[in-house]
């Protein structure tokens, strides 16, 4: 679930080849779960990110498959719009909420005991600055080691 997390916002913010070079992820900083269910998950996640444009880039609500290890493990969703201010370093919260598939967990529990995973995220966000939006298409995979994003799954 972390790992959909970490890369959404990654990808999210150089998806646009424009914004690419000026949009840099400094750090993570976390995350907080406000909902967990099978239905649903909500959570907020920080980052510090650093705009080298002089303007606020922007991106608008939308929606984003995740996947591990070639399954979908749900759906990330991003309600409200994100504004990075120009030319500064940002501390930035984001509320998400995650529509997990059936067995997620299953899945999460099987990447686990894997020493490397393979993490996708696909979708369609609408990002730009000033006035001007534009959709990227994002299909990004990316090998992680879930023992450092999922350290609570027992394994036996």
């Amino acid at each position: 679930m972390k790992i959909g997390i970490y890369l959404f916002i990654l990808l999210t913010l150089v998806a646009c080849k424009s914004i690419q070079e000026p949009v840099e992820l400094i750090s993570f900083d976390g995350t907080q779960i406000e909902q967990f269910s099978g239905q649903l998950v909500k959570f907020k996640a920080s980052f510090h990110i650093q705009n080298k444009l002089w303007v606020p880039v922007k991106m608008k609500p939308g929606s984003f498959e995740v996947f591990i290890d070639q399954q979908k493990i749900g759906d990330l969703y991003l309600d409200t719009l994100i504004k990075i201010r120009g030319h500064r370093e940002s501390e930035l919260t984001v509320p998400l909420r995650m529509i997990p598939e059936p067995g997620f967990i299953a899945t999460a529990y099987k990447a686990a005991k894997k020493p490397i995973a393979n993490v996708k995220i696909s979708g369609f966000p609408k990002a730009g600055v000033l006035f001007i939006y534009k959709s990227f298409p994002i299909s990004k995979e990316a090998q992680i080691e879930p023992a450092q994003f999922i350290p609570f799954i027992p394994t036996f």
